[in-house]
């Protein structure tokens, strides 16, 4: 069995990823996918949640450590996403990996090329909640 990771979610962004998830049309694996994390969730108020966890409209860097390459993500909804622009879907594989990670963390998942990837969390340059913006 793999073993993971618990990941901190505010309660407005369960609601609204479950919105998303469960919109008329979505594709069931979104549903799946968000089961998954809520299975390891631990769920907080916005004002309560840490100021080194990545929530919805958080902008991250993250470093491969393989190599060495260094990217800058911001998780959106899908409607937002934008991935040559580091507007990252958060129902992709590096996106919900992404989304509850704390800073220092290792996150793992596998694109679509098949690769297993992981990355370190290097730095949070965002979060809407630690700037006092609950409603982003």
């Amino acid at each position: 069995m793999k073993k993971t990771k618990t990941c901190y979610l505010t309660e407005l962004d369960v609601a609204r990823l479950e919105k998303h998830a469960a919109r008329p049309g979505a594709d069931a694996r979104l549903q799946d996918m968000l089961d998954d994390v809520l299975e390891r969730a631990v769920i907080v108020d916005s004002r309560e949640i840490p100021a080194n966890v990545v929530t919805m409209n958080s902008q991250a860097t993250l470093v491969d450590e393989t190599s060495g390459e260094q990217m800058t993500w911001t998780v959106v909804y899908p409607p937002n996403a934008d991935f040559a622009h580091g507007r990252l879907n958060v129902f992709s594989p590096a996106g919900i990996a992404l989304l509850g990670a704390k800073r220092g963390e290792r996150i793992r998942f596998t694109p679509p090329s098949g690769t297993e990837k992981v990355l370190k969390l290097e730095k949070i340059l965002f979060q809407p909640e630690a700037a006092d913006d609950f409603t982003l």
